[in-house]
């Protein structure tokens, strides 16, 4: 979103049921697989790292006005203050009515730990109904009686527009016993169903996005490691040589930049550097990256890694912006004796996290890390990230 022998394949093929979305805990018939899968193409949500979806997980309020102010309030998201709650300041016009407004009035306009508790369904349907009114998108809703909601008099009277409305409109509706149960939380299939929702709604019918690695001729890429008593300069020298220029918007094996087939390239990386490699501050190890001076250490070996995933002639930017970190970013981290880089292979910004290569100073290649993005604010112009094209 890998090898096996083709008896085993075939066997696999007979006792596993088909998932949907490339999670192993979504059959294809689940009942928000085409949203969910749709969500997932637009980077609205991700799955974890063991490969599931947990589509009956929790949804924080924190993670639900990250959907949707990303796509539909874009605006407000741009102009609202970078950190940990810059999302919330964006959905801040359409939290009117809901607890999460109650409480940030009652801590005098202050964001907490209460964003990351589970969304209740009221406040989601409350959420919902002020973003199609802010979007100015309120339709005629279908015939519909308050009757057809079986809790309808146990719902609160100040939820009664919004939960009606977003109903008629056909943008949620009950659990399976036909009450809207707004007690409950709202989890992550039902916010990918949400999301799709709205943006048709908003945006029109969906059409599923073409291919555009089809009838792609893949190239084979060099290897990535030292050969023998190569230096790194030698190994470098060696893969620029072998691989052609990119074209614009494809990476050195012809494939598009998409985070997939970075993170497909970063797995060669990893073949040929695995976990434990020794990377020095040795001249053995130093790279003369094109568009750099001579580099040493954890940024010689950060510029090889992205000269070889992106190619030597893509075009380098550096910048200390950390919210809008993607795969295949470099983040290079030097204070007094501390030096360390982190080559990104994934970034959650559902749940704030990321996962990376990291190498501290002669020290040895570890593809294991992770955290909070929050953890990578550069609050002394320590760090630099490296990106390249976008």
């Amino acid at each position: 979103m890998k090898k096996f022998f083709l008896p085993l394949l075939a066997l696999l093929c007979l006792v596993l049921p088909a998932r949907a979305a490339g999670f192993y805990d979504l059959p294809a018939d689940h009942w928000a697989q085409e949203e969910i899968r749709r969500a997932v193409d637009a980077g609205v949500v991700n799955g974890y790292g063991d490969g599931s979806f947990q589509p009956t997980r929790d949804v924080t309020a924190a993670q639900f006005c990250a959907m949707l102010s990303r796509s539909f309030l874009a605006e407000e998201y741009a102009a609202a203050k970078e950190g940990k709650y810059q999302a919330m300041e964006a959905c801040l016009p359409v939290l009117e009515g809901t607890s999460l407004k109650e409480t940030y009035r009652s801590l005098g306009k202050r964001w907490d730990r209460y964003v990351d508790q589970p969304l209740s369904r009221y406040d989601m349907a409350q959420i919902i109904y002020n973003l199609v009114l802010e979007k100015d998108a309120l339709q005629e809703t279908i015939q519909l009686s308050t009757t057809d909601i079986a809790d309808w008099t146990e719902i609160p009277d100040g939820c009664h527009t919004a939960v009606f409305t977003c109903w008629g409109m056909g943008l949620l509706k009950g659990q399976a016993d036909g009450r809207f149960a707004g007690e409950d939380s709202l989890n992550r299939a039902q916010a990918a169903v949400l999301w799709s929702r709205l943006d048709e709604l908003f945006n029109g019918p969906y059409a599923p996005p073409e291919d555009p690695d089809a009838g792609v001729e893949v190239r084979e890429m060099p290897a990535f490691g030292l050969q023998g008593d190569e230096t790194v300069q030698e190994m470098m020298n060696r893969v620029n040589r072998e691989t052609p220029l990119c074209k614009e918007g494809r990476l050195p094996n012809g494939k598009t930049r998409s985070e997939e087939n970075i993170a497909g390239l970063l797995e060669l990386v990893k073949q040929g550097c695995p976990d434990g490699t020794v990377w020095s501050d040795t001249v053995r190890f130093n790279y003369l990256a094109p568009q750099f001076s001579p580099t040493h250490g954890c940024l010689a070996f950060g510029l090889a890694v992205s000269d070889f995933v992106f190619g030597e002639e893509a075009p380098v930017t550096q910048h200390r912006r950390l919210p809008d970190l993607a795969v295949g970013d470099v983040v290079y981290i030097r204070f007094d004796n501390v030096e360390r880089v982190l080559i990104l292979t994934g970034v959650d910004r559902e749940e704030g996290t990321y996962t990376a290569c990291e190498l501290e100073k002669n020290g040895k290649v570890d593809w294991d890390q992770w955290g909070p993005l929050s953890g990578l604010v550069d609050a002394g112009d320590f760090t630099t990230v490296f990106r390249r094209w976008r």
